[in-house]
């Protein structure tokens, strides 16, 4: 069984609200080429690895949420469901997901 990502965040951040800090294009070449590895079948920490993205698991009451680093300042922050090999993005940009 193959990786699937769960981005639903992409249609609704191509509309940044007014105050948010878009991502720059460099940062979301670097997300597309990690989803493309990601669904080459390739665990979405190794294809993190590769792209020298530091990879984080969260702890404390954010366990269980992943994030992969853009760039010094945007992140993207994600749920991984290993059983099904599902990645459910949730965050585009900024540092840190909510909480």
């Amino acid at each position: 069984m193959a990786w699937t990502i769960v981005n639903p965040v992409t249609e609704a951040f191509k509309k940044t609200p007014k105050g948010k800090i878009a991502v720059p294009g460099a940062a979301m070449k670097k997300f597309h080429d990690w989803c493309r590895e990601v669904e080459k079948d390739i665990h979405p920490k190794l294809a993190a690895d590769i792209s020298d993205m530091n990879y984080e698991q969260l702890g404390g009451r954010l366990v269980g949420q992943f994030t992969i680093r853009l760039s010094k300042e945007h992140r993207v922050a994600f749920t991984i469901n290993e059983a099904t090999q599902v990645v459910t993005i949730f965050q585009i940009g900024g540092h840190y997901p909510p909480g």
